[in-house]
């Protein structure tokens, strides 16, 4: 009996990376595999997130973390303006999913960004200090600028299956598809604002 144990301990020790990996894509799967996130209002992103920046994306790389067993894709942002706490003058973003080698983990959902990218960013920081986006691809506006211009925000594209509240009542707040268009001095009025607001009051 204590040889069957030891056994199945050494099997478990031995498929215990790729129990993982299957873990985490189970939990990223959804109907038609797409990530399913709540949907979040303005308030709620500003008042949950630890760090809101609006910066320029300058470079990306991707990486296998041994300790989580996941690739990882890090993205360097340089800081322009801090709506909400004190960064330094570049900040970098870390989101699951990304190719390593022969190797690619796709996680629908998950906000990507290229180099060049101008952006403002809801961030909140993982119990290993990893900077990730709230609400995933929730958490990433794109900054554009017009031919006489004038710079609008718009909400990321993303992946994820944004679900209502049970119930399909609204929680409150600012609804993020509203913000599309708005200029961006506008905007980051508005996100400083509701970075002042204590958590549950929005």
């Amino acid at each position: 009996m204590r040889r069957l144990v030891k056994a199945c301990d050494e099997c478990f020790m031995k498929c215990r990376p790729l129990l993982q990996l299957c873990i985490l894509l189970l939990c990223a799967a959804g109907p038609a595999f797409s990530t399913m996130v709540p949907r979040f209002s303005l308030e709620e992103l500003a008042t949950g997130s630890d760090l809101i920046v609006h910066g320029k994306v300058l470079r990306t790389w991707t990486a296998w973390d041994a300790a989580t067993q996941i690739i990882w894709t890090h993205s360097e942002v340089q800081v322009i303006d801090a709506l909400k706490g004190s960064p330094q003058s570049a900040v970098v973003v870390s989101e699951p999913g990304g190719s390593v080698d022969d190797v690619t983990m796709a996680i629908s959902g998950m906000p990507r960004y290229q180099p060049g990218e101008e952006v403002v960013l809801f961030l909140f920081q993982t119990p290993v200090g990893l900077w990730r986006a709230r609400g995933l691809g929730q958490g990433k506006f794109l900054v554009t600028e017009s031919a006489s211009g004038v710079r609008t925000v718009r909400p990321a594209p993303n992946g994820a299956l944004v679900v209502e509240p049970i119930g399909g009542k609204p929680t409150g707040g600012t609804d993020l598809r509203q913000l599309r268009g708005m200029r961006l001095e506008d905007f980051e009025s508005r996100v400083r604002a509701a970075a002042l607001l204590r958590k549950g009051t929005n």
